[in-house]
This record gives C-alpha cells, sequence and structure tokens, in this order.
C-alpha cells in the first residue's frame, strides 16, 4: 500500500495503519535518537522522536506538496533538537544552583565558563582532514596533481598552467577533473553531512 494511503488511514484513527507508519519509520527515529550528543539522555529522546513522528502523521497536509518522508525527518530532527537544547539548560540551570555563589563569581558558577573559544573537535578533525588531503594529492600522477595544484591551490588560470605545462587549457582542464575525480573516490563517506 501507498504511504500516503496509509497516512490517510492513521490520520482517521486506524491504529494498523499508525503502526505501519512507526514500522516505516523506524530506522529513522532509532538513527535520530542514539546519535552521541543525546544518547545521555537515555529513553527520554527516543520517546521524544517518536512523539514527534506521531505529530507529523496529525498534521501531515498532502496539498502542502511536502513528501511525508522528508516532513517526519524534519519534525523528528526539530524536536530532538529542540529537546536537547531544553535539557542543556536544565543541567546548565542545575549546575548553577549547584554550585552557588562565592566572592569570585558573584552570580554562581555558570557552565559557559568552562568553554573555551575554540572548538577543539572541529580543529582536530579539520587538521587530520588536511593531512589526508595532502597526502592524497601527493599520491595522484605527477601531470594531474601539477594540474590541480597550479589551477586550485595556485593563482594560475588555465592557460598559465597550460603554459607552464606545455599543453593546451582543456588538456589541464581533463588533467584537473581526473585528479578531482580520483580524490572525490577516496574521500567519499568522509564528510560529516554524508555519514548520517
Amino acid at each position: 500500500m501507498d504511504l500516503i494511503e496509509i497516512v490517510r488511514k492513521a490520520q482517521t484513527g486506524n491504529q494498523e495503519a499508525f503502526g505501519e507508519v512507526c514500522r516505516r519509520f523506524e530506522g529513522l527515529v532509532k538513527r535520530q535518537a542514539f546519535q552521541p550528543h543525546l544518547r545521555v539522555l537515555g529513553e527520554d529522546v527516543l520517546g521524544e522522536a517518536w512523539l514527534a513522528v506521531a505529530e507529523a502523521v496529525k498534521g501531515y497536509d498532502e496539498k502542502s506538496g511536502v513528501y511525508f518522508a522528508g516532513y517526519v525527518e524534519s519534525k523528528v530532527k526539530f524536536a530532538l533538537w529542540n529537546f536537547f537544547k531544553r535539557e542543556r539548560r536544565r543541567w546548565e540551570y542545575e549546575l548553577l544552583v549547584s554550585e552557588g555563589e562565592d566572592e569570585d563569581h558573584p552570580g554562581g558558577f555558570r557552565l559557559d565558563m568552562l568553554a573555551g573559544a575554540a572548538n577543539v573537535e572541529q580543529e582536530v578533525e579539520t587538521a587530520e582532514l588536511g593531512q589526508q588531503l595532502r597526502a592524497a594529492v601527493g599520491a595522484l600522477p605527477e601531470r594531474q596533481r601539477l594540474a590541480l595544484v597550479m589551477t586550485m591551490f595556485g593563482e594560475n588560470k588555465l592557460a598559465e598552467a597550460a603554459g607552464d605545462l606545455g599543453v593546451t587549457a582543456q588538456a589541464v582542464y581533463n588533467l584537473r577533473q581526473r585528479a578531482l575525480t580520483r580524490l572525490k573516490k577516496q574521500f567519499a563517506g568522509m564528510y560529516v553531512s554524508e555519514r548520517g
């Protein structure tokens, strides 16, 4: 049966149809609820995700032109993000209250006093990716590497690089594209957005 038909039945109160919607989106719910920063919240986060699915079924309007699967995903992500923000504020408040005030910190201890301005995790990941990229570029065939470095990392235009390499501008472009294709294949799945 088509997903939209199942959603229509679920909106009329059909428990079997609602159960089918839940089965179809169980993977999404678990993937979103068991993200590393949410795991500490335990079963509450899973309940919040399922509540978002139920609200998505209830509030979905097929005339809006939005696909139901995308609508559910956005509702779950948004609900979990808000849940995490509420919990974080509660933790900060509890920490503030439990530490109390002293003469050095008249407003009490605040969690944001611990955080530095730098995002260490991002800096480490960027440095590691930079090293991997340098190694991958160094492993390219020489002409591809030169075409890539001269036109993308250097200030040379295709024609200037072509003159230096003794080939046409089109040949430099082709070499650069082959190098980029090779790098994309090597780094496939390494971006945070692709890890899901």
